[in-house]
């Protein structure tokens, strides 16, 4: 039987990704709009887009692990007859209703609340 510190580690890390992709995204909305309307920042405005897109990239890709990881050691551990096949559990985008919708609510979120701050920085 597995130990819980790996699993406790694992959701410390994933949570730690999440707020990341949050964070990073408040603040390449705060460089895109105060910063880079400068004359002398604009050249870099596309060096600060590739940071964005592979750092986001590569969250997205942690995270992917983390979840698949843990999907196959909850897989291993629940024996399954040999009778019956797995459902296709994963329709859209390799994500579950839930998963999904909690992108879309993250998304949402994050949207209107980086418009609502920019707002207020004008």
């Amino acid at each position: 039987m597995d130990s819980p510190q790996p699993h406790k580690t694992n959701t410390a890390f994933e949570y730690f990704l999440y707020a990341a992709i949050i964070a990073e995204t408040g603040l390449a909305a705060l460089i895109y709009k105060v910063i880079l309307h400068s004359g002398e920042l604009m050249r870099l405005r596309v060096y600060f887009a590739i940071f964005y897109f592979a750092f986001l990239a590569w969250t997205i890709a942690q995270l992917n692990l983390l979840h698949r990881d843990r999907n196959s050691s909850v897989a291993d551990s629940t024996p399954v007859p040999t009778d019956m096949a797995p459902a296709d559990t994963r329709p859209m985008l390799g994500l579950t209703g839930p998963q999904l919708a909690i992108v879309v609510v993250v998304f949402a979120t994050a949207v209107v609340t980086f418009s609502w701050a920019l707002r207020l920085l004008r």
